[in-house]
């Protein structure tokens, strides 16, 4: 029969390492005889679980920059140079470039770069994909005289062409072609206005 006994504390550490998998052999035996004999210990086991089941849903936070003390700068920098930091952030980046030599060297290596590619020459885009705004005007104007020519062409040409058509006088349709080609059927049968 298990009793409750109080948890030393190397048993308490044992526990805990079990927990993390860092147990040796002859540890495991010592761990899994305490779980099964000693209330104390299944009670440590689960209070130590607990925790950290609840230490693992903790929000994973930043860390602020002030507090890292080894911490160096890297998105601050570029941050920095740029004008882009709050005012709360300014006073910490100025202290940790104060301080850390690698920091200021890598500031001085990132203006050097923007530096030397705000000197590139700027570049003319190729010919074909440079739109100005008389050769736009010009083309459009182009395209719409070639669109009202081939019109006229068009017009000119089935006027020239209906003298050789075959048929000299057209067809004869009258109203009542039409209104038997085209009547509708009843579907049900006409009732006659006036009849009972």
């Amino acid at each position: 029969m298990a009793s409750v006994n109080p948890v030393s504390e190397q048993l308490s550490i044992l526990l805990s390492c079990y927990l993390d998998g860092a147990l040796v052999d002859g540890e495991i035996d010592v761990v899994v005889a305490a779980l099964e004999s000693d209330l104390g210990a299944v009670a440590e086991f689960r209070r130590l679980k607990e925790s950290r089941r609840a230490i693992r849903l903790l929000p994973v936070l930043d860390v602020p920059l002030h507090l890292q003390p080894d911490g160096h700068l890297s998105e601050e920098l570029s941050a920095f140079l740029d004008g882009q930091l709050s005012t709360t952030e300014i006073p910490i980046v100025t202290d940790h470039l104060v301080t850390c030599d690698d920091c200021r060297y890598e500031l001085a290596e990132l203006d050097r770069s923007r530096t030397a590619i705000r000197a590139l020459p700027g570049l003319e885009p190729p010919v074909f994909l440079s739109v100005e705004p008389e050769k736009s005007k010009k083309r459009k104007a182009l395209r719409a005289a070639v669109f009202i020519a081939s019109g006229a062409a068009a017009v000119t040409l089935a006027f020239a062409l209906a003298p050789f058509s075959s048929t000299t006088e057209p067809a004869s349709v009258t109203i009542t072609d039409l209104d038997a080609r085209h009547a509708a059927v009843a579907s049900v049968p006409a009732v006659q206005v006036g009849s009972p």
